[in-house]
């Protein structure tokens, strides 16, 4: 580990080897993806070395697992985010996606969902914008808003609580 902090690459080389098996097999566990899985055990490696700096040196093979781990349920989060953005009348959508109408209502709903976080407390629109439609996790938003994850989870609470108290269901 000594070697890979001081930059050696043939270190480096060899630890990705020794880890990369039992990564991917912690990591396809969650998202049941082949593909999925070995990208987000790339991902992992480069997550590593800018974690690096803050390993105690104690159990690294928990340590990178823990990464992967993390980094695969955030993949299978975003995942379920996006089938959610797109709904469930999904074969009705499928006839009209390539129509210029659909593109219209498609930007008009966009825009209207701006809008409408715009008049949320500005302490909550963005985590909500970052949560909601960038689809980020809440570790990358506390990064990204300088805060720690259980303020990103406490505002996305309240957020959404004042959304249904002064929003109607049936403007969305």
């Amino acid at each position: 580990m000594e070697k890979v902090r001081e930059g050696n690459q043939q270190a480096l080389r060899v630890l990705i080897e020794r880890y990369k098996s039992h990564l991917f097999k912690v990591i396809y566990g969650v998202v049941r993806d082949e593909q999925e899985a070995e990208d987000i055990t790339q991902e992992t490696f480069i997550k590593m070395m800018d974690a690096l700096p803050s390993y105690q040196s104690q159990g690294f093979k928990t340590w990178i697992s823990r990464i992967a781990f993390n980094k695969a349920i955030d993949a299978k989060r975003k995942k379920q985010r996006q089938k959610e953005v797109v709904g469930h009348d999904e074969q009705k959508d499928s006839q009209t996606r390539g129509s210029a109408e659909h593109e219209w209502l498609q930007q008009e709903k966009i825009t209207s969902v701006a809008k409408s976080i715009e008049q949320l407390p500005e302490t909550y629109q963005g985590v909500v914008k970052a949560y909601y439609i960038h689809g980020k996790s809440y570790q990358e938003i506390a990064k990204d808003h300088h805060i720690e994850e259980k303020t990103v989870e406490m505002r996305l609470y309240r957020a959404r609580k004042w959304m249904k108290k002064n929003w109607k269901e049936d403007e969305f």
